[in-house]
C-alpha cells in the first residue's frame, strides 16, 4: 500500500514565508493589491467611456450608410435628345405602356411578347418617356433594390430575348 501525502495549501516555502512576513514583503503585497484595484477601476472607467463612444460610432455609421445608399440608388430621369425627333407618344400613353411592361414582367415568368408589343414602334424619345414613366419599381425580392426599366429587362430576360428586344427597338438599350 502506498502512503498518501497531503499537501498543505498556503505558503509552504520558508523563504517566501519569511519574505512575506517582513515589513518590505507586506509593503510589496499591499502595493500589488493596490495596483490590482487601481487597474480594475481604470478598466471599468474605460469601459464606461468607450462603450457609449462605440455605440455613437455605430449609429453614425448606420445613418451615413443609409444616406449614401439612398443618394446613390435614387432614380435619375433620362433627358430627351433634342437632335432627334420628338417623342411619338404622349405622357399618358408612356405611363400606360410602362405599367403594362411592369405587369408583364412582375411575378413568375416574364411575358416577352407583351413587352415587345409595348415598345414596338417607339422612337428614341418615346422610349425615354416610357423609361421615365416606369421609374424605379420594386421587384419580387423584398430585400432587393428597386430597378429601373433597363435593369428589369436585363433581370427578367435572357440574352437572346434582350437581343430580340434590341431588334424591335434598335439603338436604345
Amino acid at each position: 500500500m502506498m502512503k498518501r501525502t497531503t499537501k498543505n495549501k498556503g505558503l509552504s516555502n520558508p523563504a517566501v514565508l519569511a519574505a512575506a512576513s517582513s515589513p518590505a514583503g507586506q509593503k510589496a503585497i499591499t502595493d500589488f493589491t493596490g495596483m490590482a484595484k487601481a487597474s480594475a477601476e481604470t478598466s471599468s472607467k474605460i469601459a464606461v467611456e468607450v462603450v457609449p463612444f462605440l455605440i455613437k460610432i455605430a449609429v453614425a455609421g448606420v445613418i451615413i450608410y443609409y444616406v449614401v445608399n439612398k443618394f446613390t440608388k435614387r432614380f435619375v430621369k433620362l433627358g430627351y435628345n433634342t437632335n432627334l425627333a420628338a417623342a411619338n407618344i404622349s405622357d399618358g400613353q408612356a405611363s400606360a405602356k410602362a405599367n403594362a411592361i411592369y405587369e408583364a414582367m412582375y411575378g413568375p415568368g416574364a411575358n416577352m411578347e407583351l413587352v415587345a408589343s409595348q415598345i414596338r414602334g417607339l422612337n428614341y424619345n418615346g422610349w425615354i418617356k416610357v423609361y421615365n414613366a416606369f421609374g424605379q419599381k420594386a421587384g419580387a425580392n423584398p430585400f432587393g433594390d428597386d430597378l429601373n426599366l433597363s435593369e428589369w429587362l436585363v433581370d427578367q430576360f435572357s440574352t437572346e430575348d434582350i437581343a430580340q428586344l434590341r431588334f424591335v427597338l434598335p439603338g436604345v438599350f
